[in-house]
């Protein structure tokens, strides 16, 4: 029977930012660095979202991994899945589920969402699975991202929300394989959208709107 070696969740402390929470969106816990005072998201009726920018994403090692000289980086193809990972999840979340549609121009009633991935600390090395040195690997989750969230009206390009710092990508213990970092990633990109949608949503309800 093979050991079992547990990675468990670490968070690096340099990467780490103190939030505070907008009351307006404080049931929706979102942690926003920023949240225009005031704000009503009433108007938005269609969501314009900026594919997710990994132009700039570091890949960081955990540091369990630190010794290790070897130079991490993601396997052939991975951006671009990442990126249909986020846009398939923001379509269900916001336009299946939420009934706004996504657009692709700006608009008096479109909000624009721009996110980028700063950094992101996979807990074992890309590419690698479960059982590749001997060892049944289980990890919390697949790893960390640090991240920048605009939230901006898509026509003046105003700032809305800012939300920046690190995530956790999964918080179950599972099997390392490529089909559950898959999922971890797929049910956080949910969460984002989720959590935009009930913010929109909550702002109709108030301002008398409902027909979403």
């Amino acid at each position: 029977m093979m050991n079992v070696f547990s990675a468990g969740r670490k968070l690096i402390p340099g990467l780490m930012l103190v939030f505070f929470t907008g009351s307006l969106l404080a049931e929706t816990t979102i942690p926003a660095n920023y949240v225009k005072p005031g704000l009503d998201l009433s108007k938005y009726s269609k969501v314009l979202v900026k594919p997710l920018n990994i132009d700039n994403i570091e890949v960081l090692k955990p540091a369990w991994e630190q010794a290790d000289p070897e130079v991490w980086t993601f396997e052939h193809g991975t951006g671009e899945a990442v990126q249909k990972l986020f846009m398939d999840a923001m379509h269900n979340e916001l336009e299946v589920i939420g009934g706004y549609p996504l657009v692709s121009s700006s608009g008096d009633d479109v909000l624009r969402l721009e996110v980028e991935v700063l950094s992101i600390t996979p807990y074992t090395k890309p590419g690698a699975q479960s059982g590749d040195e001997g060892y049944e690997v289980e990890t919390l989750g697949s790893g960390e991202l640090v991240i920048s969230a605009e939230i901006r009206d898509s026509r003046t390009r105003e700032l809305l929300v800012l939300v920046e710092g690190e995530r956790a990508i999964g918080n179950e213990y599972k099997k390392l394989n490529r089909k559950n970092h898959i999922e971890n990633l797929s049910n956080l990109f949910a969460g984002w959208g989720a959590k935009i949608r009930e913010a929109l949503n909550k702002d109709r309800v108030q301002s008398g709107k409902h027909d979403h």
